[in-house]
């Protein structure tokens, strides 16, 4: 019961968190949502500021699982790569709590969503430069620098997921695929004899 309940506060934080974002959502509207007093919130979290937090690890534990379960399977590591990423960019575009905060930082500038998104991102560059890191130890990519590596390619799944979307038609993801393998995994994959 009292798993439930946690639960239940939980998944009304991040119906609240993704309506009215993070300088928009009170412990009032969450209590409202979870059908239980203000008080019954407090017995579980601190504040607004842990419950908050909270949401965002259960989040980021979600995005991390999405990743790793792509990338333990069997196959050529550069189209794994490709798939997870287009996958976990995809749904942080399209998760609603995620479009929200990405939202509110444009608009206001809040610190809170602004290190919530900045978290989510961090956590997509390691998994890129562990991955980057991987081929380049097995030597099928030839890179000097991982970290450098896995933000240029993320910056660019970036710019063609929400960038290039603002003006012109979203390219499928085998069209994100082909652009990518052409001019960049062909660079630095090492050609197997």
């Amino acid at each position: 019961m009292i798993a439930n309940k946690r639960q239940s506060i939980m998944d009304a934080a991040k119906h609240a968190f993704s309506l009215f974002g993070y300088k928009g959502t009170t412990v009032a509207h969450v209590a409202k949502v979870a059908h239980v007093g203000k008080g019954t919130i407090y017995t579980e979290f601190t504040n607004k500021e842990q419950l908050f937090e909270a949401v965002m690890d259960e989040l980021i534990h979600d995005v991390e699982l999405q990743f790793h379960n792509i990338m333990e399977r069997d196959g050529r590591t550069l189209d794994l790569l490709h798939e997870a990423l287009y996958g976990v960019l995809r749904y942080r575009k399209e998760h609603k709590l995620l479009a929200q905060l990405t939202e509110e930082v444009n608009v206001f500038g809040t610190q809170e969503a602004h290190m919530a998104i900045s978290r989510v991102e961090e956590l997509i560059l390691k998994q890129i430069e562990r991955v980057v890191e991987r081929g380049a130890n097995r030597r099928r990519l030839l890179v000097t620098n991982p970290k450098v590596t896995a933000f240029t390619i993320y910056k660019l799944y970036m710019a063609f997921i929400v960038d290039w979307e603002q003006n012109e038609p979203p390219l499928s993801e085998r069209e994100l695929y082909d652009v990518f393998k052409n001019h960049i995994f062909d660079g630095i994959a090492i050609r197997q004899p």
